[in-house]
């Protein structure tokens, strides 16, 4: 059984926001002392809590009937908020804004009252309802730390083969700009074999071929300059991915950049390979006018760019190597591997709670099916990366199996919820119930103590004083009736679950407002029983509203 301790807490903290309310309403000579006592309470809630925590883990093994039923509890005072609540009706009551304070202290008295059965067994179906979204919400947050390592995990599985496309097509780039190195140091020896002076039409066949090598050339400096492009972004992602990368220190290069005296990369490899296309051209056009000689620096300044493409080509692999080998498989591989056991463990809890004693009908966990399907995939994907390749679509394919486990996860929490927040229906339509019996009853004796007044009239024609207490009792009795609209207001803007009925009850609360003025200035007559009348009306009509809203929610409209 839960400790008797705790239960007690719970009935001492009721029992004095009880006496709290009603006090608050002719609260004008003491608000102090009011206000400690609020205080107070919220400081043993604290307490209160604090206990139940710590109770909870020590029952889980010794007690686990008892520990849920005090997880329960919590789970309670989490959805509504009781905390802040309480934080809320001590701060109203220190800037003395009692009829305020009022409607946040009955709602509280309300509340610790649904706790107390609670902790007291006595609900069965609001502790099944909050057991059911503790146990769905610990899963959701368990299916969200998995989903935050799958998504990682195949970040950097797709980091990875990007990486090692990047390095083919450098290598690819690099070769081409060394066939095209090569060419051109053959065109240059047989350019120089040709002499100061050529023989008319000798050096048509090297212009043509100085003219392909050029167009060659500035392809390749086309297809660099997009290389580079996608360098950048590579290390921009890497960089993104690298939690221990930071800004770099004022004498350090920034990521990407090479260190003093060495070539960069990633920057002007397509820069060279332009200029070495320029360089052709310029030798072409010398060839074309028959003059060898003076073609010869033109080739010689294309060789010297085409080598530093190379070598530009050469620091851009080993930088893109560099940020490969910050990705090892086999870290890949154990990571993946923990990430598989541990949805493979979630994924058997939530079978184990579908046969708990407590799933009576035996319903499915939702999102179990979906955390299931992810294990075999996240499994193959270790697999492969124990392989040293690459399991950028198994990691997809078990990241999309956890996302629609969450969404599962979700929509049930909010149907749950949805199942509290139609509580909150339910109590106005039980609270416009008991407002219209007592409004009937005031219509009533307004009408009979009206019929009654003009025949009780003192000599001087004053209202006799048995008559005004009358009215002032009237008055009171459509005042509290008022502060019961504030009430219902208040609890439908917080909970948020229609706009229909706001607009209705603060008509309601004008109304009532306006009929206790007429009693203020003690007008008993037609016009304030027919004000009484509209009130009724009204009533009626957000009941049966109310009413209809129930059942088209029970049909699932």
């Amino acid at each position: 059984m839960i400790p008797r301790v705790l239960t007690f807490m719970v009935a001492l903290l009721f029992a004095t926001a009880a006496p709290l309310a009603p006090r608050l309403v002719a609260q004008t000579q003491q608000p102090t002392t009011v206000t400690s006592q609020q205080e107070l309470a919220r400081t043993k809630f604290k307490e209160l809590t604090e206990r139940m925590q710590k109770l909870m883990a020590a029952l889980q093994k010794t007690e686990p009937e008892d520990s849920k039923l005090i997880g329960a509890g919590l789970r309670f005072v989490q959805e509504k908020k009781l905390h802040a609540q309480l934080e809320k009706a001590e701060s109203m009551l220190r800037q003395e804004r009692w009829e305020e304070g009022l409607v946040v202290m009955n709602d509280l008295r309300k509340d610790l009252g649904t706790l107390l059965d609670l902790l007291q067994n006595r609900n069965d179906e609001m502790r099944e309802l909050m057991e059911k979204i503790d146990q769905l919400e610990r899963f959701k947050d368990r299916v969200g730390d998995l989903l935050k390592e799958q998504t990682e995990e195949k970040e950097a599985s797709a980091l990875t083969e990007r990486l090692q496309e990047h390095l083919k097509d450098i290598e690819a780039k690099k070769q081409a700009a060394q066939a095209l190195l090569e060419q051109q140091k053959q065109l240059r020896e047989q350019t120089n074999q040709l002499g100061i002076e050529a023989a008319a039409g000798a050096t048509k066949p090297l212009e043509k071929k100085e003219g392909d090598l050029a167009a060659d050339a500035k392809k390749l400096a086309q297809e660099l300059a997009e290389l580079e492009k996608k360098d950048a972004q590579l290390k921009a992602d890497a960089k993104a991915g690298d939690p221990k990368a930071g800004d770099p220190k004022a004498s350090e290069p920034k990521a990407g950049e090479p260190k003093a005296g060495e070539p960069k990369a990633g920057g002007s490899c397509s820069g060279s390979a332009g200029k070495a296309s320029q360089s052709m051209g310029q030798a072409q056009q010398k060839l074309g006018d028959n003059k060898p000689e003076p073609a010869l620096k033109d080739q010689d300044q294309a060789i010297e760019q085409l080598k530093k493409t190379v070598e530009e080509l050469d620091a851009m692999a080993e930088e893109a190597q560099r940020e490969l080998l910050k990705l090892p498989f086999e870290q890949q591989a154990k990571r993946q591997e923990q990430t598989q056991h541990a949805t493979d463990t979630l994924s058997k809890d939530m079978e184990q709670a579908e046969q708990s004693e407590e799933n009576s009908e035996g319903k499915p966990t939702p999102g179990r099916k979906r955390v299931q399907q992810a294990v075999p995939k996240q499994r193959a994907a270790a697999g492969q990366l124990k392989e040293y390749k690459p399991a950028k679509q198994e990691q997809q394919d078990a990241k999309e199996n956890l996302e629609q486990a969450q969404k599962e996860l979700e929509e049930a929490l909010a149907q749950l919820r949805q199942q509290l927040q139609d509580e909150v229906l339910r109590a106005l339509e039980e609270r416009f119930t008991a407002m219209l019996a007592r409004q009937r009853e005031l219509t009533t004796q307004t009408a009979t103590l009206d019929a009654t007044r003009s025949n009780m009239l003192t000599a001087d024609g004053r209202t006799p004083a048995a008559i005004v207490a009358k009215i002032a009792e009237l008055t009171g009795g459509e005042t509290d009736l008022e502060s019961e609209t504030v009430d219902a207001l208040k609890l439908l803007e917080e909970d948020g679950t229609t706009s229909v009925f706001p607009p209705m009850v603060e008509q309601l609360r004008d109304e009532l407002h306006g009929v206790a003025d007429r009693l203020r200035k003690e007008e008993t007559g037609a016009g304030t029983n027919a004000a009484q009348k509209d009130v009724e009306d009204l009533l009626e009509l957000l009941i049966n509203s109310l009413r209809k809203t129930i059942e088209r929610k029970e049909g699932g409209c």
